[in-house]
């Protein structure tokens, strides 16, 4: 029984249960954000590859993949088995990433790797279950022997920092369930809703992310 003097949890820190009962509440919810995902994907590699950057991420550059960016993606969200969080937490993990490296830049010759690692990070980080590295390697077209060594200098690049607050990843979230809504829009020709108060002033972390802004 707990006494007057224990401490009360802080229910704004997320904890690795605390977030995985987030993502079991909304997985059904969350199945659309695959395919939003895989388009920004494809956005911005399309987006840097028009403005001709380049990344210093060598280990992680290879030869440009059979797959367009949003075929992989569909692809990871097929055979990987990981829940459809994973890949906006992986989305996160780049970001971070990119705030460290400003060198970070997805391009059609890393995209494959970078991405495939850092939801296969997430998805061990938050997934109850989660296949090998063998079976991402074989998902991702690449041998596991390398991806043993991009999850290696993945971690080290993010600096070992895959926590992060509820707050964090329910704004995420919802930011890109806001792209579904304005898909949907789009399709049905009707004027998308508008932004939320609290969504106003808001970084547009989403789209397509740091990762292809030209002026960064």
């Amino acid at each position: 029984m707990a006494s007057d003097n224990d401490p009360v949890p802080d229910p704004t820190k997320t904890t690795h249960q605390n977030l995985g009962v987030v993502m079991m509440r909304d997985a059904a919810r969350q199945e659309p954000l695959v395919a939003v995902i895989a388009s920004m994907l494809e956005e911005t590699v399309m987006r840097n590859e028009d403005h001709q950057k380049t990344s210093n991420l060598v280990s992680f550059t290879g030869r440009k993949p059979p797959l367009s960016p949003c075929a992989f993606v569909t692809r990871i969200g097929k055979y990987s088995g990981a829940s459809p969080c994973c890949f906006a937490v992986g989305l996160i993990y780049l970001e971070r990433m990119k705030k460290r490296d400003t060198g970070v830049c997805l391009v059609s010759t890393n995209f494959q790797r970078l991405f495939l690692t850092a939801v296969m990070t997430a998805a061990k980080f938050l997934d109850d279950f989660y296949y090998s590295n063998k079976h991402w390697a074989e998902v991702g077209g690449i041998t596991t022997q390398e991806l043993n060594r991009l999850e290696i200098e993945f971690l080290f690049r993010m600096g070992f920092s895959l926590h992060m607050q509820r707050e964090e990843y329910e704004w995420y979230a919802e930011e890109l369930h806001g792209k579904v809504q304005q898909e949907a829009a789009k399709q049905q020709q009707i004027p998308p809703p508008m932004p939320s108060p609290a969504a106003v002033g808001a970084p547009d972390a989403l789209g397509p992310m740091d990762l292809d802004d030209p002026r960064a």
